[in-house]
């Protein structure tokens, strides 16, 4: 009965001219897909951003896939991936991650460097983080070169992701950089998106504090789904689905839709 629904709408959808892509007319695929989880103060479970529930449905519909997402900190998501029990969302490039396949590249993530505004320094190359404190998020990955100088070139402090507890701790000079990933891809814009969202939260700085996005980012982060040959024909899927979507302008319009601060 489904099948015959399926014919029926892409012939409705024929005969009215609207384009059927390959996967609108293959079978519905539900496939595990696992999320890094990011976690508040008080150690609960944060939501998904609303910039990526979007994709993953438009990406769903796309694909012709039905995902099950399971949250997990980034070492577990690797194991299970690995264990070929579904497929992971959101691995880096800049990663070597050996045995997994990478789809296409879905989005950009900017990793910015947000310090006080006191302690402005000019950015070259990791090595202007010397003796440096660096803020990150626990069980976060910036890229092979930044993780294997951790705590020999700089020191990590390592936190939730809670960004106005991060922020505080930066102007408490806990930390002398904090690392951001954002979407966008200016500094004024990640400025302001971090200080409305101290308005949000009601969580003001204090009088003659100020922090600043240096003008150019840690890394440009290319984002991928990972899985096991097991899944190539997933990965085929999804790299149809983000290819029809780039060309047509919908995952720029949908990432950079605005969004509440979170």
């Amino acid at each position: 009965m489904n099948g015959q629904r399926r014919t029926l709408l892409c012939g409705l959808a024929l005969l009215a001219g609207m384009p059927v892509s390959h996967a609108q007319i293959q079978p519905l695929l539900k496939m595990v897909l696992y999320v890094r989880e990011n976690r508040n103060e008080a150690g609960q479970m944060l939501p998904l951003r609303d910039e990526v529930r979007r994709l993953l449905d438009l990406i769903e519909q796309r694909a012709g896939l039905q995902f099950e997402i399971e949250r997990y900190p980034y070492p577990r998501l690797l194991e299970k991936t690995r264990n070929h029990e579904g497929i992971a969302f959101g691995l880096s490039m800049n990663r070597n991650l050996g045995d997994l396949m990478l789809s296409d590249p879905f989005m950009s993530n900017q990793v910015w460097m947000v310090v006080r505004s006191d302690a402005v320094f000019p950015f070259r190359s990791i090595e202007d983080l010397r003796g440096k404190t660096v803020g990150v998020v626990r069980g976060s990955s910036y890229g092979d070169e930044f993780d294997a100088r951790r705590n020999s070139l700089f020191k990590i402090e390592e936190d939730v992701s809670s960004h106005t507890a991060r922020l505080r701790k930066l102007m408490n000079r806990r930390m002398d950089v904090m690392l951001f990933g954002d979407l966008h891809t200016r500094a004024d814009e990640v400025s302001l998106y971090l200080h409305q969202l101290l308005a949000e939260e009601k969580s003001p700085l204090k009088p003659g504090d100020n922090f600043v996005v240096i003008e150019r980012p840690l890394l440009i982060d290319e984002l991928c789904f990972a899985a096991t040959p097991k899944h190539e024909e997933i990965l085929r899927r999804l790299n149809l689905a983000i290819g029809q979507l780039r060309r047509n302008g919908e995952l720029q319009r949908v990432l950079l839709s605005p969004r509440k601060p979170g």
